[in-house]
């Protein structure tokens, strides 16, 4: 009979393994964090290079814009009724592009499957769908839609402000007044991932950018972004307003 008993150990191991068998797949937000924190050590090792989408779930998705009910203190963030007008287009070498018309505009950091926010308050974000499938495990990250990224520091962004790229000089990335990315299908054999902070040209304009009393956004950007996986730098062009 004593045979047959578990042990408290080996009935904590099973209960671990339960936990992780249940666990939900990680979202979007929480691979944007997890590959900017990566960067962002690199940076304050002297490494230039990082991607930003490296850790996917099985299944896509999309990092959602939060409430008041979700984040945190009592401000909810609510975006202008007729929502944010992007007439956004990435360009690729070969002259093919794609349109970037549905994005979400918030100054509640998206957050994680595990409820922790992304970057910290004082910050705008705009963003498009993101549909990602594969496995960090795995090692078969695939983007499967191109989507554009952009993080701004509000306080930094005032008096309408132009801002020519590269945007990156030393120290932690985070301190960027603006991080402008996307990612694309396209660049064999896992897509591609480029940043304002990788090198390229061109400017990008912050006409206005504010959280109170509701998150406001307005760009114009005419830029070559450089590849953060030495691939082929991608044109984006347009406003969003």
């Amino acid at each position: 009979m004593n045979g047959e008993l578990m042990t408290e150990q080996q009935i904590r191991d099973g209960y671990a393994r339960l936990e992780g068998t249940l666990a939900p797949p990680l979202d979007v937000a929480e691979r944007v964090e997890r590959r900017m924190t990566v960067r962002r050590r690199r940076r304050r090792a002297g490494v230039v290079t990082g991607t930003l989408v490296a850790v996917v779930a099985v299944g896509g998705g999309v990092v959602a814009a939060t409430s008041g009910d979700d984040g945190p203190g009592d401000t909810m963030a609510v975006d202008r009724p007729e929502g944010p007008v992007s007439t956004l287009v990435m360009t690729r070498p070969d002259g093919s592009t794609y349109a970037f018309p549905d994005v979400t505009v918030s100054c509640e950091p998206p957050e994680t499957a595990g409820g922790d926010p992304i970057g910290t308050t004082g910050r705008i974000w705009m963003y498009s769908p993101m549909h990602i499938t594969g496995s960090e495990a795995g090692d078969d990250a695939q983007v499967r839609e191109p989507f554009v990224y952009f993080e701004g520091i509000v306080a930094k962004l005032q008096k309408d402000r132009t801002f020519e790229l590269p945007v990156d000089w030393p120290g932690d990335s985070s301190r960027y007044p603006i991080t402008l990315f996307m990612a694309d299908t396209e660049g064999a054999p896992d897509g591609n991932e480029v940043a304002s902070s990788a090198g390229g040209s061109g400017t990008v304009r912050v006409l206005e950018a504010a959280c109170d009393p509701v998150p406001v956004l307005r760009l114009e950007v005419d830029a070559t972004l450089g590849s953060e996986e030495n691939k082929q730098s991608l044109d984006l062009a347009g406003a969003l307003d």
